[in-house]
């Protein structure tokens, strides 16, 4: 089935993520209860939860992206307010300036065909993405065929491709996060596989190769991930619906263990930690079509099975985020329909990036 779901291009919202999180301007302060607002189709939640608050400030809450653009996925911030966005289906990565206007930043490549991930290294001026290739190019015989994923960097400030390596054995590079280094960690969907580039390095090594990484058959398997300062490390399994803690032990060693959740996930994605340690993540939903973005505690002891808080409800098809203080984005690619029978053509006439304040209640 997923060979089938990659011929028709529809497994797309497994990749991306990136995420991240909800809370006040960098002053951790004690959390209070969350509510949500979300403008437009969104479903507004409330719970009583202990978490933050997630409001929009004004009603405007979203971002309409060029109509020539389908089916958003990576996407991250500069420091100056810049968001970079990148398509699922296409190499081209738009550029969002702080005063609303849109630019094409990198129009894509031979070598840069999709860009379902993307992190900044601001410190390096990279911009570093994922480019798996969903839709691949036609054959002298007029056969579709695929060309290698690959993992990819841009140079900021020229837009050039400056590195660009084929993942290992045919692996599915999904999601991405940096160490502060210059490295970065990769998510293989296809192998059981967390692979770290280091800086200047032109071959992955592997991380951390676990059975629990494995998907079954026909199912995808890793997906988002997320890297705190202290180096424990959380990903998630697209169709498994888990979500699992990944330790750096002593003399090197690598500990994995599944996170104990009060439900299953759907399509756990792009995901990040928030300042005060929990995670911000979007749930795809491929099945139900009613995406989320949920915050869970994943690290704090005690409580066990985490509670999953559900900030916003009604997103369509939510696969990757970025943050700024109080300030969350978050692709919808609005794929689903590409999985239901007689709707693989309806390509929506818009796409549009969602945009969430949190504030303290």
């Amino acid at each position: 089935m997923l060979k089938k779901l990659i011929t028709q291009v529809t497994i797309i919202a497994l990749v991306m993520i990136s995420v991240s999180f909800l809370l006040n301007d960098g002053d951790f302060a004690p959390r209070k209860t969350l509510r949500g607002h979300v403008f437009s189709d969104s479903k507004f939640i409330a719970t009583n939860i202990s978490v933050q608050s997630i409001q929009s400030r004004n009603k405007e809450n979203k971002i309409e992206l060029p109509s020539e653009f389908h089916y958003p996925n990576g996407i991250t911030r500069a420091s100056d307010g810049t968001l970079y966005v990148g398509s699922i289906v296409s190499g081209q990565i738009l550029q969002i300036n702080l005063d609303g206007t849109i630019e094409i930043f990198f129009p894509g490549s031979e070598e840069v065909f999709a860009a379902t991930s993307l992190r900044l290294d601001e410190k390096r001026r990279i911009l570093w993405g994922t480019s798996p290739d969903f839709l691949g190019v036609k054959n002298a015989d007029g056969e579709i065929v695929r060309r290698p994923h690959r993992v990819f960097a841009l140079d900021t400030r020229t837009g050039e491709v400056v590195r660009s390596l084929s993942m290992p054995d045919n692996g599915f590079g999904n999601d991405l996060a940096l160490d502060g280094n210059g490295g970065v960690y990769i998510t293989d969907s296809f192998h059981p596989r967390i692979y770290y580039l280091a800086p200047k390095a032109n071959h992955f090594e592997t991380w951390v190769e676990d059975e629990l990484f494995r998907p079954k058959s026909e199912e995808i398997g890793l997906a988002g991930i997320a890297r705190n300062s202290e180096g424990t490390t959380i990903v998630g399994m697209y169709s498994k619906g888990e979500l699992l803690k990944v330790m750096t032990q002593p003399q090197s060693s690598v500990k994995v263990e599944v996170i104990p959740l009060e439900r299953q996930l759907e399509n756990p994605d792009g995901m990040q930690f928030a300042p005060d340690g929990s995670l911000l993540l979007t749930e795809g939903a491929m099945e139900s079509g009613d995406g989320r973005l949920i915050c869970i505690d994943v690290l704090s002891p005690g409580t066990e099975p985490k509670l999953i808080e559900t900030l916003a409800s009604g997103l369509k098809s939510p696969v990757n985020l970025t943050t700024s203080g109080t300030n969350v984005w978050v692709t919808e690619s609005r794929i689903r329909h590409r999985l239901l029978p007689g709707k693989e053509a309806e390509t929506p006439d818009r796409f549009f990036i969602r945009h969430f304040v949190l504030e303290l209640k």
